[in-house]
C-alpha cells in the first residue's frame, strides 16, 4: 500500500515482484474459512495485499483496489468456474 499508513515504512517492491519484508498489520479473512488453508487480504484505498494464511511471515502480492474489486466481481458473476 505505497504511500498507505497500512505498509508505513515497509519494503516496496519493483513492479511485478513480490514484497518478502514487513507488510500490512491488517490482514483479515473470511469467516467462511474454517482452516489455516485460506487466503487474507489487507486493503486500503488504493491496494489490497494478498497471502497465504497457512504462512503468515511469507511472502504477500499486491494489487490495485481496482484489480481486487474486478476479480471479486468476477468471482460473485461466475465468471472464473471452470
Amino acid at each position: 500500500m505505497r504511500g498507505g499508513a497500512v505498509m508505513a515504512g515497509a519494503y516496496q517492491p519493483a513492479e511485478g515482484q513480490v514484497a518478502v519484508a514487513d507488510g500490512p498489520t491488517n490482514w483479515r479473512k473470511s469467516g467462511q474459512c474454517e482452516s489455516q488453508n485460506c487466503v487474507e487480504v489487507a486493503l486500503d484505498k488504493a491496494h489490497v495485499a494478498i497471502r497465504d494464511s497457512a504462512s503468515p511471515d511469507g511472502p504477500f502480492i499486491e494489487v490495485t483496489a481496482t484489480a481486487w474489486r474486478a476479480f471479486c466481481a468476477a468471482v460473485r458473476e461466475g465468471e472464473l468456474r471452470r
